[in-house]
């Protein structure tokens, strides 16, 4: 397979949107949990509905979640499974890796 070039700076932008801690756990939520309305999100990580808005906003103008209106809310998922099982392997890698790192005495 060749490497574009544009290929490989569109996958740099959705690395670079998945290293902000709030992004990369709000698609890990996606991404384990299935669709959530961003109330939900907000509930589950427990930030403020502004900072969700924002968070959702950049992963939404890489494409990288997508919202399916249902009745008068709206259901937020991961836009591809391949973008899904990167983040989900991305979230086991770093649980299991939380796991075995020795743990530091106080």
């Amino acid at each position: 397979m060749e490497r574009n070039p544009q290929d490989i700076r569109q996958a740099a932008r959705v690395f670079k949107a998945l290293s902000h801690p709030g992004r990369l756990e709000v698609a890990c939520h996606l991404s384990q949990d299935g669709p959530q309305t961003q109330k939900q999100l907000v509930s589950a990580m427990g930030c403020p509905q502004s900072t969700m808005a924002r968070h959702l906003g950049a992963l939404r103008d890489l494409g990288l979640v997508i919202g399916e209106r249902r009745g008068p809310e709206v259901l937020l998922k991961v836009s591809s499974e391949v973008i899904s099982q990167i983040v989900q392997a991305l979230c086991d890698w770093m649980h299991e890796e939380q796991e075995t790192r020795p743990r530091e005495s106080a």
